[in-house]
């Protein structure tokens, strides 16, 4: 009897042992997840950051862009501008000068009055053949669909960010719509 008992006792603390041993390890591997988890955080944190300084760095990128453009346009506004004058001038002269169209001789390289008309008509004569042709692609219609919906947006007083998350456009091009629809 005193053996069997003895194989029960040894029996148990074997057992016990084993639990002991196989809680340990237990311990261990939860104290690894931790410290994977804390490494995982770091990374999930410096991306965070990369990816805060990536879009800083493109919103700069979009606003010296969209200034660009505007300067560009504000020299080509100029120019249009004092080509419409000039226009103006010549369609004035002309008006009160009906003169039948003859070549000045002397005046070698420089356009005179009736050279003008002719460019100017064959030139009106290409934009309508262009903007009919333009007409009937797709894309100009929904481009210009999306500018007018920008344009309505800002003047409705909506940020450039919240108007790019409604339509679902870049930042930049936003702000430079909304900029030439004043």
């Amino acid at each position: 009897m005193t053996v069997f008992f003895t194989c029960i006792i040894f029996i148990g603390i074997v057992l016990t042992v084993f639990s002991l041993i196989l809680m340990l390890y237990e311990k261990k591997r939860l104290h690894d997840y931790r410290s994977d988890l804390k490494e995982k955080k770091d990374q999930l944190i410096s991306v965070i950051e990369d990816a805060e300084e990536l879009i800083e760095e493109m919103n700069r990128f979009s606003d010296y862009a969209v200034t660009r453009i505007e300067e560009k346009n504000n020299i080509l506004m100029d120019t249009i501008a004092k080509a419409d004058l000039m226009i103006q001038k010549l369609q004035s002269t002309a008006h009160d000068k009906v003169l039948p169209c003859e070549p000045e001789p002397d005046k070698s390289g420089v356009y005179d009055e009736c050279s003008i008309t002719k460019i100017l008509e064959e030139d009106k004569q290409d934009n309508e053949n262009k903007n009919s042709a333009y007409q009937m692609k797709g894309k100009v219609l929904t481009f210009d669909v999306k500018r007018r919906e920008i344009i309505k947006l800002a003047r409705a007083g909506l940020e450039s960010t919240e108007i790019a998350r409604i339509l679902n456009c870049g930042k930049g091009e936003i702000e430079l719509i909304a900029r030439m629809g004043r």
